[in-house]
């Protein structure tokens, strides 16, 4: 087989999966798959035209099929970006900008050794990025990325010989050159090798995608259920010796049902999104926020104290209380009760942590909603708030210290 039938088998290749990641890309909308799509289109239209040289005019087959080659390259770069969820910026042009600005120059567009050294050394340094934005990722999928960098370097490395060897043998054309199999058989094998483990980082991908989704609420984009027990077990193991507690609070949205009666099921949607981005913000990393189900959430965490539990569900009652969501043409203003249990950590058993919720959970609403309460063994207690304490007009300094004074007094209650 000579380089020109390799080349075309090359492109043919190339063309196919250009159509298969365009296909997956239409029911997907993936914008990596396009990227990725679009390059290998180029890339095999700019072969097909390498191939017709002396077929078609020169500045086709050299010129623009060189640059549609490179520009393939610069597209796979754009994907890998996206595939990282990664903003495409403006340096996945360089390969094929490289090739254009050796053009202009008169000893190397006239030479076809000069033109395969820069054709090569272009390739090269799109190979380069691409290595480098593998590596920089630090995904669950480390060592397929690491694979896929090795065929990446091995081919950056044949660039590199070929680009020498053609200089130094002075080739003329791509057929008759001592140095073809180096043109076509190193990159061929590993353009295949990267294929199939890009197509393993796709599985990988497709696979973490379908565990998240297991564990995420559709609508809110927090956990749901399952992945709130997981994460539970996965705090139990976790040695903290200054948060010894794990602390579960339970919120449950008042009177939900008359905004979905009143204002719709959309608003009551955006509601349910609003809380969610209320809870995830105001925990700040200290724990895992989802929702149980309807209107009920639930966070866990580790926690030093009871204080500490209670501060935190008072930030969340108070953030989204003092909050207007707009939902179409309804602004809607909402309050949260919640119920909060407690348990050190190594014992903690998380069916009796949510009984002991609901039970406190249940005195909240009894004494009149948008309230937070404590179980606390043997009742549960209602946290003193400051926003009903007939304080408002105080200074946020002296209101902040009655609250930390009357949840000293409701943690002495539970040491008893």
């Amino acid at each position: 087989m000579d380089i020109l039938t390799g080349l075309m088998i090359w492109a043919a290749e190339a063309l196919t999966l250009a159509v298969l990641l365009c296909s997956r890309w239409y029911y997907e909308r993936d914008r990596f798959y396009l990227s990725w799509g679009s390059g290998f289109a180029l890339h095999g239209i700019g072969v097909v035209l390498v191939t017709l040289r002396g077929d078609i005019p020169d500045f086709i087959s050299i010129q623009i099929a060189n640059t549609l080659v490179l520009a393939g390259v610069g597209l796979w770069i754009a994907g890998l970006l996206q595939f990282d969820r990664k903003p495409v910026e403006a340096y996945i042009a360089i390969p094929a900008l490289l090739w254009v600005a050796g053009m202009f120059l008169y000893p190397i567009r006239e030479n076809f050794a000069y033109r395969v050294a820069l054709h090569n050394g272009a390739t090269m340094v799109g190979h380069a990025i691409m290595i480098y934005i593998l590596l920089s990722n630090d995904s669950a999928s480390k060592i397929t990325r690491r694979v896929l960098s090795v065929f990446l370097a091995i081919q950056f490395c044949a660039n590199g010989v070929v680009a020498v060897l053609v200089v130094a043998g002075e080739a003329k054309t791509i057929g008759v050159s001592p140095h073809s199999a180096w043109l076509l058989f190193p990159a061929a094998i590993c353009f295949i090798a990267s294929i199939m483990t890009g197509a393993k980082l796709l599985t990988e991908r497709s696979e973490h995608k379908l565990k998240t989704l297991a564990v995420t609420d559709p609508l809110t984009g927090v956990l749901n259920r399952r992945g709130l027990i997981d994460q539970f077990h996965a705090l139990k193991k976790l040695e903290n010796e200054q948060k010894p507690l794990i602390a579960l609070l339970h919120f449950d949205l008042d009177n939900f049902k008359q905004i979905n009666d009143r204002c719709g099921h959309q608003a009551g949607d955006s509601v349910l999104i609003a809380f969610s981005q209320v809870g995830q913000t105001s925990l700040r990393g200290r724990g895992f926020f989802g929702r149980m189900g309807g209107e009920e959430f639930a966070s866990i965490l580790r926690v030093a104290d009871m204080i500490e539990a209670a501060s935190i569900a008072e930030a969340i009652r108070l953030t989204l209380k003092r909050q207007t969501i707009d939902a179409g043409e309804h602004s809607i203003t909402v309050t949260v009760s919640a119920g909060i249990a407690l348990a050190p950590a190594e014992t903690a058993d998380l069916d009796l942590l949510l009984s002991a919720a609901d039970r406190a959970l249940y005195t909240a609403k009894e004494s009149g909603r948008d309230r937070t309460a404590i179980d606390t063994g043997t009742e549960a207690s209602v946290v003193p708030a400051v926003d009903r304490q007939g304080e408002d007009e105080a200074p946020a300094d002296v209101r902040a210290s009655h609250q930390v004074a009357a949840l000293k007094r409701l943690a002495s209650l539970g040491k008893r």
